[in-house]
């Protein structure tokens, strides 16, 4: 599968991702490999400018990370 852009996290985006549950957290890293692929604004939108968000739900919390 072609990507359509990289994915370079911050220190801080890590260091939330092994703070929550690893499930969760493996759901994350898998939906923004898809967003990667594919064109799924549930997954990956634009919200204003440069400013992007990766948005995941689950077990009832949605998680969202930014990106620039």
């Amino acid at each position: 599968m072609q990507t359509k852009f990289n994915v370079d996290y911050l220190e801080e985006a890590i260091d939330f991702l092994l703070e929550i549950d690893s499930t969760a957290s493996k759901k994350i890293f898998y939906n923004i490999e898809k967003a990667k692929a594919l064109n799924d604004p549930k997954l990956f939108k634009k919200l204003n400018g440069n400013i992007w968000g990766f948005r995941t739900l689950y077990n009832g919390l949605h998680y969202r990370l930014l990106a620039f």
